[in-house]
């Protein structure tokens, strides 16, 4: 379970969101007080049109995260999947009585985010200071990713991310599954952020002026990035291209959604410039891999990138 307190329903008391294991959503709403809370048997949110609505599902192990995504002063409802997907459902009813009729996944370089590691939870901000909402998300490895919003507050997009430091060194929770809660924990004015773990432990990583510690200017620096993988679904191959903004050491591999690497494309010193990988769908013992979502990552000096592979055999 992924539990948000959220103020739902526009009558002044907390009520609680829950992602649940299986991809939904549920909402306990509550009967007694905002100072001494009681819960309803709580009812899973649903996303479709009037008379044809269906439970929101994304997959398994939703992660929601409550904001007002597009700033038309409506909650709406961004969501973490289990193979690192993040969806946004726009709230096309009130404020007090929200009403989802479709959802999208959310855009990196044209593509749908895919959070390096799996298992995405979200937490929207603006953790750069430039005005516009960011995204911070954690993931299987224990790892803590930010994409900058690259478009406007009101439309946010991105391009590329990076892994958040503390005090110079990555953050990396060796495979403890990190969920990340941002907050003013220390109440200086400054961006905190809890992240919680598979080891049972919470931890608090102070933050800056700026918790992410980049200006907005940084943002137009030219990074490592995939370009759009073709064809997908494919088999029995598929091309990768990506670019390399400076010379140095680039890896690319590829993951099962479960974050098991299977097979490891590239990994040697290259110059600047654009470059395409086949991969045939096999592992690195040349066995062919089953059908299913594969990811591939890019790493380099200059930045990372993934993207989702959907082979058919």
């Amino acid at each position: 379970m992924f539990p948000r307190v959220v103020y739902w329903d526009g009558d002044s008391r907390k009520d609680l969101l829950v992602g649940q294991a299986d991809g939904k959503l549920r909402l306990y709403t509550n009967t007694g007080a905002d100072d001494a809370p009681e819960l309803d048997g709580g009812a899973l949110l649903q996303v479709g049109d009037a008379g044809s609505k269906i439970d929101i599902d994304v997959g398994e192990r939703a992660t929601p995260v409550v904001v007002d995504w597009n700033n038309d002063g409506k909650k709406d409802i961004v969501v973490g999947d289990k193979l690192g997907g993040v969806r946004v459902f726009v709230n096309e009813g009130t404020d007090d009585s929200p009403d989802f009729i479709t959802s999208q996944f959310l855009q990196n370089n044209g593509g749908d985010i895919v959070v390096f590691g799996t298992r995405a939870s979200p937490h929207v901000d603006d953790f750069d200071g430039d005005g516009r909402k960011d995204l911070l998300t954690g993931n299987t490895n224990g790892q803590l990713l930010f994409y900058s919003n690259t478009g406007t507050d009101e439309s946010p997009s991105f391009s590329g991310y990076e892994l958040v430091t503390a005090a110079g060194v990555v953050i990396d929770l060796l495979s403890s599954r990190s969920r990340v809660f941002a907050c003013d924990w220390t109440g200086d004015g400054s961006t905190d952020v809890l992240l919680g773990s598979s080891d049972g432990l919470v931890r608090l990583y102070q933050g800056t002026e700026h918790m992410v510690g980049i200006d907005a200017g940084d943002a137009a620096l030219p990074v490592a990035h995939l370009g759009a993988v073709y064809p997908n679904p494919f088999n029995p191959r598929v091309d990768i291209p990506f670019e390399i903004p400076a010379a140095g050491r680039v890896r690319v591999s590829v993951f099962t959604a479960g974050g098991r690497r299977v097979a490891v494309l590239l990994d040697e010193e290259r110059g600047a410039g654009d470059y395409v990988l086949t991969w045939r769908g096999r592992d690195r013992y040349g066995e062919e891999m089953p059908s299913g979502v594969y990811l591939v990552r890019l790493e380099s000096s200059t930045g990372a990138d993934a993207a989702k592979l959907v082979l058919l055999r």
